[in-house]
């Protein structure tokens, strides 16, 4: 890994010890601006991290009595400091791959600098093959329509400016490309948005259905089709060819947390309550019917999980139950092994869209001996019957629900997030790569929430963004 002769400062990290947040990081607001262009390779034996100086405060912690040390890594780690002098905010829109460079002592560099072979360099197989047919990169400088969606040509370090600012509170769950060239969809605040040009303009196509529902999330499903819910809501909602019809919710007062479409039908559709029920409609959510059998008793389901190749494929997430999983649309569970039964919480999963044995899973053990730091991102090579944890929190900020985006093409690379818009934290924007068992670490000062890929090159990334009050 290749650092730039800069001085070095000292870098403030925090353990976050805070409570469950279905919402999100529970963050606070951030400051108007263009971003800052940092992006560090971690690997995760020896931790080694460019940052920003600022502080990162637990949003769920009173400042007051937050312990705070100069690095949250082992006492081996390297923790070295890059501020550009001049931060580059242009976006060279018509070359997907173009690195963003920033200005640093006098010294060029490229935004992302990384001992993994990068998105980028795989991007020609990537936009050759698969998915993602006729679709091109954003060909814009800048977003205009909302300030709820951007993109980045250099993996988040340095993002589209837009011509709108989103008020507190909003949250930017939701956000897909759909098979149609150019057309996405976001779930921002109540209201879904949509894009024809692959994500340079954004105009609201009308609300979600719920006002109780904050955080939209989507699936996509086809070519114009999306299907949308409120996060831990009842309401959902189809949207076909930037038409929304509002959908009756069989979950009720339990509530939606995960959605699954049959890859060779978009009229079949699955969703997952908290109560760890399956719900199944073939006629595009017009009607519903229970199937299988609850995963669990007397718990809570942070999240459902769908194999996006086979929606029988089902796993849930749960309060103290770790991970359930069935491979038979709920007819049988068996409980995951890899985290321990009955006081481990599965908050966040997803499955892999390229290979459903892949599994990734991040949460908290309170009875592992050997556990020094509770949260871990967890894989499983098995379809999600076993977990090995491959992300510690002293290698990452980890709370409690971190959102994670696997590579749409390479089932060894996640995404996942930690946003904060207290005291104008922004984001840690993390790409685990299993292969080489190392983190990409990229920073940027605003919230990021969401990310989805260009269909035709996952190194062109999407970020949706979201705002709270109290942010300073």
């Amino acid at each position: 890994m290749t650092y730039l002769p800069t001085t070095s400062t000292s870098l403030t990290l925090l353990l976050l010890t805070g409570p469950a947040c279905l919402l999100g990081a529970c963050v606070d607001d951030l400051p108007v601006g263009q971003t800052g262009t940092e992006t560090d390779t971690v690997d995760t034996t020896t931790l080694t991290t460019t940052q920003a100086s600022e502080t990162a405060a637990d949003p769920t912690t009173d400042p007051s009595t937050t312990e705070s040390s100069t690095t949250d890594a082992p006492t081996s780690s390297t923790v070295t400091s890059v501020e550009p002098t001049t931060a580059t905010t242009s976006v060279e829109p018509t070359t997907a791959t173009t690195a963003v460079e920033t200005t640093t002592d006098d010294t060029s560099t490229t935004a992302e600098t990384t001992t993994t072979t990068s998105d980028s360099e795989t991007s020609t197989t990537d936009s050759t093959t698969g998915p993602g047919e006729g679709w091109q990169p954003p060909n814009c400088a800048s977003v205009t329509g909302t300030g709820a969606v951007t993109f980045s040509f250099d993996q988040g370090a340095t993002l589209a400016p837009m011509d709108q600012q989103i008020q507190p509170v909003t949250y930017t769950f939701g956000l897909v490309a759909l098979g149609k060239p150019g057309a996405m969809l976001a779930g921002s605040g109540q209201q879904i948005l949509a894009s024809s040009d692959a994500g340079c303009s954004w105009h609201s196509i009308g609300a979600a259905g719920n006002p109780n529902a904050p955080a939209v999330r989507l699936h996509a499903a086809g070519e114009t089709r999306a299907y949308a819910y409120g996060d831990n809501n009842e309401a959902i909602v189809r949207v076909d060819d930037e038409v929304i019809t509002k959908l009756s919710s069989p979950a009720g007062q339990d509530g939606i947390v995960g959605l699954g479409v049959d890859p060779n039908d978009p009229d079949h559709v699955r969703i997952g309550d908290t109560a760890g029920r399956v719900w199944d409609s073939v006629d595009a959510g017009l009607s519903w019917v229970q199937v299988g059998i609850p995963a669990f008793a007397g718990s809570l389901a942070y999240r459902a999980a769908f194999d996006p190749q086979d929606i029988d494929h089902v796993l849930f997430g749960a309060l103290a139950q770790g991970v359930l999983v069935s491979h038979d649309a709920g007819e049988g569970w068996q409980s995951a092994t890899g985290l321990s039964p009955g006081d481990a919480n599965g908050f966040n999963l997803v499955v892999s869209p390229v290979d459903g044995e892949i599994v990734w899973v991040e949460g908290l053990d309170l009875e592992d001996p050997n556990d020094q730091t509770q949260r871990h991102v967890y894989r499983s090579e098995d379809g999600g019957l076993t977990f090995t944890p491959v992300v510690e929190a002293n290698e990452a900020k980890l709370y409690n629900g971190n959102h994670l985006f696997p590579h749409p093409t390479d089932p060894d690379v996640l995404y996942f997030v930690f946003g904060s818009n207290y005291q104008g934290y922004g984001t840690d924007l993390y790409r685990y790569d299993y292969a080489s068992d190392s983190i990409t670490l990229t920073h940027n000062m605003w919230h990021d929430t969401v990310i989805t890929f260009l269909p035709s090159d996952p190194s062109v990334i999407y970020l949706g963004l979201s705002i709270e009050p109290g942010g300073g």
